[in-house]
């Protein structure tokens, strides 16, 4: 697995934890509120220059589940998810991209 790869995958997992801390209850989001800071710190240390945008996007999406964990607002909770559909849409078109990258080579 390559650096880029890792970082792909932390930004993924900062992602799905978020979204799993909106659905669970308030005793299970204090449980995973320390990972989530965790993943936050990881995701600010990647160096995917290319991908900015998806990196914004993650961050923003933790930054609306931690809130939405601490205060319980709703627009908290809305934003995160409508953050991490965005998340969802750059990395399945990063992934198409790949993908046509991989057909057009030459063997």
């Amino acid at each position: 697995m390559n650096n880029t790869d890792r970082e792909i995958e932390i930004l993924t997992n900062a992602t799905l934890l978020a979204g799993a801390l909106l659905n669970a209850d308030a005793r299970r989001r204090e449980g995973m509120l320390p990972k989530l800071k965790v993943l936050e710190n990881e995701v600010k240390t990647t160096q995917l220059d290319v991908h900015k945008n998806l990196k914004r996007l993650v961050i923003m999406t933790v930054n609306a589940a931690i809130r939405y964990s601490s205060s319980g607002k709703q627009s908290d909770a809305k934003l995160a998810r409508r953050n991490g559909n965005e998340v969802a849409k750059e990395l399945g078109r990063l992934k198409r991209l790949a993908h046509r990258k991989e057909e057009n080579r030459w063997p």
